[in-house]
């Protein structure tokens, strides 16, 4: 017998795995932060934010967190009582949320780029 993917294991995973990328992302960013005490070292970093190869990074943990936080927002709805043949809809309609905010959010990380 074979485990049978859909829209709410699917979801689950993609919310697990972000969750974990994103505490990842916070120890490493809490890290650099700590060691930034030095007004040219900060200067530094933030020239280099400017970098188009970090500007894409920024994009990429922008998507990262919408799809965590819609994810969250979806498995709170079910927990609350949202029936769960509505699971489908409610992942689609996330992931069409996202996209249009990812896209508004590109717009603004790429304005200093170009």
């Amino acid at each position: 017998m074979r485990y049978r993917w859909n829209t709410g294991s699917i979801a689950w995973l993609v919310h697990r795995i972000t969750g974990i990328i994103l505490t990842f992302y916070l120890i490493a960013h809490i890290y650099v932060l700590s060691h930034l005490k030095d007004p040219e070292a900060y200067q530094k970093i933030m020239s280099m934010m400017k970098n188009p190869i970090i500007k894409f990074g920024e994009l990429v943990l922008f998507a990262i967190v919408l799809k965590h936080v819609f994810a969250g927002i979806r498995i709170t709805l079910l927990e609350m009582g949202v029936s769960t043949k509505y699971q489908k809809q409610l992942a689609y309609a996330g992931a069409l949320i996202i996209a249009v905010l990812w896209f508004v959010g590109a717009f603004y990380f790429l304005q200093e780029v170009f």
